[in-house]
C-alpha cells in the first residue's frame, strides 16, 4: 500500500514537472485576477457600446484596440460592476456631447446659378441674355461645373436672341453665343452677338460682377 501511494505521488510530480515544461499554465496562473478580469469586462463592453454608438450616428468608422487602466479604487467604487462602470463613461460622453456643436462633414454639393448679362445693346430694348449651370466650390477653388440647357433671353426687347453654343472659359467666366434677329421695315435683320459673364469665388459659392 506504501508503494503504490508512492508510485502515484511520484507519478503527479512528474506530471506537474513536464506541464511546467511545456509551457501549460497552472490553476492559479490560469485564472485571472480580479482587477484583470473586471477591466477585460469593461473593454469588451466599451468595444460593443462604440459600436453601436457608431451605427447609431452613421459615424462609418471603425473602433479598434480598445484599452483601459483601471485602478483599484474604481474597481472597489463600481463593486467589481463593469457594465455599470462602461455606463457611466458613455453617459458622460453623451451628457459633453449634447453641450458639443454638432459637427457633420458632408460632401459639397453643387449649387445652381444663372448667368445674366444685360444684352438691350444691341438689341434694342430691356433684355438680359442668361444661362443656367451648376458648380461646387470648396474653399474658394471649383471643383465642378456644368451647363444646364442653352442659354435664353428675358425682358423686352426688338430682337430676339437664338442660342446657338455657350461654354465656360478660364477660371469660370461663361459665355453665351447666339444670334439676334427682328423684322424692321419688312425686313429680316440678324446678326450673331456673344457675351461673357465674369464670376468670382467666394469660399463655397460664386458671384457674378454687375453687367
Amino acid at each position: 500500500m506504501k508503494k503504490t501511494t508512492h508510485t502515484a505521488t511520484a507519478l503527479t510530480s512528474a506530471i506537474m514537472a513536464l506541464g511546467l515544461s511545456l509551457g501549460l499554465p497552472s490553476a492559479s496562473m490560469a485564472q485571472e485576477s480580479p482587477e484583470a478580469e473586471f477591466t477585460t469586462q469593461a473593454e469588451h463592453a466599451l468595444q460593443s457600446t462604440l459600436a453601436q454608438i457608431n451605427q447609431e450616428e452613421h459615424l462609418n468608422a471603425t473602433f479598434t484596440d480598445v484599452h483601459l487602466d483601471v485602478s483599484e479604487d474604481t474597481i472597489r467604487e463600481y463593486n467589481g460592476d463593469a457594465d455599470a462602470y462602461v455606463k457611466d463613461i458613455i453617459d458622460l460622453y453623451r451628457r459633453d456631447g449634447e453641450n458639443t456643436p454638432k459637427v457633420r462633414a458632408r460632401r459639397a454639393a453643387p449649387r445652381r446659378y444663372t448667368s445674366s448679362v444685360f444684352s438691350g445693346v444691341p438689341a434694342g430694348g430691356y433684355c438680359n441674355v442668361k444661362q443656367d449651370f451648376e458648380a461646387t466650390v470648396v474653399n474658394h477653388r471649383v471643383t465642378h461645373k456644368r451647363l444646364l440647357g442653352s442659354s435664353y433671353q428675358t425682358g423686352v426687347c426688338l430682337f430676339q436672341w437664338s442660342h446657338n453654343h455657350s461654354w465656360f472659359e478660364g477660371n469660370l467666366d461663361v459665355l453665351s453665343k447666339g444670334t439676334f434677329h427682328a423684322v424692321v421695315k419688312g425686313s429680316g435683320v440678324s446678326f450673331a452677338a456673344t457675351f461673357r459673364a465674369f464670376f468670382h469665388t467666394n469660399k463655397d459659392s460664386l458671384w457674378q460682377e454687375f453687367q
